[in-house]
């Protein structure tokens, strides 16, 4: 595929008014970006490890709405410098990348990153451990590359090499693969939605989430404190007919492999959901990073009671703000205040031939520029109380979203405190391993 063209908005021009807080230029009316105003500390605000069930809900029971949690009006300008500082210090972590290991796709992330205030990446697709012979392995080379050439800007995830996934002792060779990682330096284990809905055996059967062959790589994760990004289902519409009518239409007809609405060949999607709770449940000592708002965004309540009954399972809120901002804002700001200590900030940011913004699809590839203004809706989706704007991802859905305006303490554990408390101990390697200001 063709590089996407910059001729709207060169990163350099884009960042330097960033910098000088003429933000409007490039965003959303009113978008938020990085301000002038720096001076949030730097500082690595390690937590106390991996146990993402420390520090747990502000709340029980039902979502309810509390006036009393909301800032006022005449807080939001003091949210907004709050954060922009944080973002002028590259305090805030992204929890769901995809980002191809070469000069040009790495560079080009980074070059967004810095342009927005990112400061790690977390890298989903870092490879597979196994290897031929005297080989490296695909996750050494991702890890060895961008640690050398962008030190201190990414943790790379491991994949699980399903190849001999029927052979007898596919179990021990699961567990083999992961404490491989965990020597190679893998800051977790990443989960594609293969489980329950591509792997095949040979007789066609599928390789379910709750397999008990893959228990024992579950616990193993949890003893080697190696979080685990899991995406096991996606919206309600891949399950709807596949046709003019569904409301998805436009991203689906450009990805027919994400419909999954035949049953004879293809689970219910609360079956998936299911499965995901049982292994969650089965291991209440492994940390799940329930991917895309839980892998279950349209429904709060479901999102809720799940984040109520494990304290092992977290969320990111990747590439599902568009859903998430159709709700009542007010509901949604409840359930972020009640979970903010169990809520990673995250995108989907995608950079290979194609940058991919949350989604895509055969339309005009995205720009740089296109690239600020996805994140700067973020932020304004967070940190004001706008009502009804564009989203930020339009092959999503056509509908507008309305902001949450949470307080600077839920978005300091949103935007980073969170992922430092998880990945504690791979962040205070990379940043020792990064270059002095």
């Amino acid at each position: 595929m063709s590089r996407p063209d910059e001729s709207r908005c060169s990163l350099r021009g884009v960042r330097t008014l960033l910098l000088a807080g003429i933000v409007g230029v490039v965003a959303c009316g009113g978008g938020l970006g990085v301000g002038a105003g720096a001076g949030a500390g730097a500082g690595a605000g390690a937590g106390a490890g991996a146990d993402a069930g420390a520090g747990a809900d502000a709340g029980a029971g039902a979502v309810a709405v509390a006036d009393a949690s909301q800032p006022p009006p005449d807080d939001l300008p003091s949210v907004r410098a709050q954060a922009d500082a944080w973002r002028s210090a590259h305090r805030l972590i992204d929890m769901h990348m995809h980002i191809e290991a070469t000069p040009d796709h790495m560079g080009r992330a980074v070059r967004i990153m810095d342009a927005v205030g990112i400061g790690v990446g977390v890298e989903l697709s870092g490879g597979t451990v196994t290897h031929a012979k005297g080989q490296p392995s695909e996750f050494e080379q991702t890890k060895k590359f961008a640690d050398e050439h962008f030190p201190g800007r990414f943790l790379e995830y491991m994949n699980l090499d399903y190849a001999n996934w029927e052979a007898p002792d596919f179990a021990a060779q699961a567990v083999a693969q992961v404490e491989e990682g965990a020597r190679l330096g893998a800051a977790g284990l990443k989960e594609f939605k293969r489980l329950g809905l591509f792997l095949r055996d040979r007789k066609g059967q599928l390789f379910k989430i709750d397999d008990a062959r893959l228990d024992p790589m579950w616990q193993a994760l949890g003893r080697l404190g190696m979080p685990v990004s899991i995406h096991v289902a996606d919206p309600k519409a891949f399950w709807l007919p596949y046709d003019e009518k569904n409301e998805r239409w436009t991203e689906l007809k450009d990805h027919p492999r994400w419909w999954f609405g035949d049953p004879k060949k293809n689970p219910a999607r609360e079956e998936l959901l299911a499965a995901l709770e049982r292994v969650v449940t089965r291991h209440p000592e492994t940390t799940f990073v329930c991917v895309h708002f839980g892998n279950n965004s349209e429904d709060l309540d479901w999102v809720d009671a799940e984040l109520d009954k494990h304290p092992n399972m977290l969320v990111d809120i990747a590439a599902r703000v568009p859903e998430i901002g159709r709700h009542d804002p007010e509901r949604v700001h409840a359930l972020f205040m009640k979970h903010q200590d169990r809520i990673l900030f995250g995108t989907d940011f995608q950079v290979y031939d194609r940058m991919i913004l949350g989604s895509g699809g055969n339309g005009p590839p995205p720009t740089e520029a296109d690239a600020v203004e996805f994140f700067q809706k973020h932020w304004r989706f967070f940190e004001t109380a706008d009502k009804d704007f564009p989203h930020m991802t339009p092959i999503q859905g056509d509908w507008p979203i309305s902001a949450i305006h949470l307080p600077a303490g839920a978005l300091e554990k949103i935007y980073f405190a969170n992922a430092e408390r998880l990945l504690a101990k791979p962040l205070a390697r990379l940043r020792s391993k990064s270059p002095s200001p």
